[in-house]
């Protein structure tokens, strides 16, 4: 990820208690691949946490996505 890339998300979950989704990612940030985005940041040390979440589609199909959040506005 490309380092404005990565400070647009990182400004995004320090400015957006709920935290963020693969879909949000997409519409706001651009980004397709969220969760390989997590990952970098947390090999840079950002306390990052996962939630399970489940909705359904407009076909009333269960579906199961994650939402993650930066636990502190500080690097571990």
């Amino acid at each position: 990820m490309n380092d404005t890339k990565k400070s647009q998300l990182i400004r995004y979950l320090k400015t957006h208690r709920r935290g963020i989704t693969g879909q949000e990612a997409l519409i706001n940030l651009g980004l397709y691949r969220l969760s390989g985005e997590i990952h970098q940041l947390r090999k840079a040390g950002y306390n990052i946490v996962t939630s399970m979440e489940e909705t359904e589609d407009k076909n009333g199909n269960k579906v199961t996505f994650a939402r993650y959040y930066l636990h502190s506005k500080e690097k571990k």
